[in-house]
């Protein structure tokens, strides 16, 4: 990935995001879906990730994210913050902003670029009605050392009631912290890596979920990635009531090239949804 310049801040400004942040899931339809596929650049892109992801397989997933050494300049942070808006909408999240939400785990949260979001739409939100907030923290965790030092570099908070702090930590070894912890949790881009141990992430997440997950995941078959379009059923299961749920693609649709002026991605297809916890504990038996 190339270092942005203005004019590619000015494409993205393009997609309409600012006005409308749920913009993909107006843009999304089944038939361009499958017409895609007839785009050239979105094709050869596939492929291409689908062979450089077969490459990079490891035995173990855990210890490749867990040894990851990435640091991230503080342009191209901002830009992929902004990119990942048009397949990541606020789907509910105005729940986050409600009074009695005290903390949000972002789990997987990689550079934290998406958890200043959730932060930036919570004090927007507050804001916009004129609203002065209550003690909030969102917490970020992470397998990699690398990445949780790029998140604790380049977000800050919006807001004086907002406090956003990053660990590093692995689900599947549990997190320390109590049963129901976490009012809200949100998973972007991490059930897809998850295979045989699906089951054990699940259990640990919704163990210290009180109300609600909020789900982002890739629809695609690659190596690494498990697509899960039974997902909803899955966490019924689970306890969980999908209450929202969309199909979305990673950019806008266009039938030739791409909308993205760095090309970082193929067309993916993707799934977005939100799901409330079905019985959840009263504040008095949390707290």
């Amino acid at each position: 990935m190339r270092v942005p310049q203005p004019e590619d801040f000015r494409e993205l400004e393009q997609w309409g995001l600012i006005a409308d942040p749920f913009a993909a899931l107006k843009d999304y339809s089944e038939e361009r879906a499958e017409r895609r596929w007839e785009n050239d650049r979105h094709c050869r892109a596939y492929e291409e990730f689908k062979s450089s992801t077969a490459d990079e397989r490891v035995d173990d997933v855990q210890e490749h994210y867990r040894d990851l050494d990435r640091p991230i300049d503080r342009t191209k942070w901002t830009y992929l913050k902004r990119r990942k808006a048009w397949f990541h909408p606020p789907l509910e999240w105005g729940r986050f902003a409600e009074p009695g939400t005290a903390r949000i785990l972002d789990i997987g949260c990689g550079d934290g670029d998406q958890t200043q979001r959730v932060a930036e739409f919570v004090a927007g939100r507050w804001q916009a009605t004129g609203f002065d907030g209550f003690p909030l923290e969102i917490v970020g965790v992470d397998l990699s050392a690398s990445r949780i030092e790029n998140a604790r570099q380049h977000t800050s908070s919006p807001h004086e009631q907002i406090t956003l702090r990053f660990e590093q930590g692995d689900l599947l070894d549990g997190l320390d912290c109590a049963d129901d912890y976490f009012d809200y949790s949100l998973a972007m881009g991490i059930f897809e890596v998850f295979d045989e141990r699906f089951d054990e992430m699940l259990t640990e997440l919704t163990r210290v979920t009180a109300e609600g997950l909020y789900v982002s995941d890739i629809l695609e078959e690659y190596p690494w990635v498990t697509p899960r379009p039974d997902l909803p059923a899955v966490l019924t299961e689970w306890g969980l009531d999908v209450v929202e749920r969309h199909r979305l693609l990673q950019e806008p649709f266009t039938e030739s090239g791409t909308e993205d002026p760095l090309a970082i991605w193929p067309m993916h297809l993707h799934q977005v949804l939100f799901a409330a916890v079905e019985d959840p504990a009263t504040p008095a038996e949390r707290y």
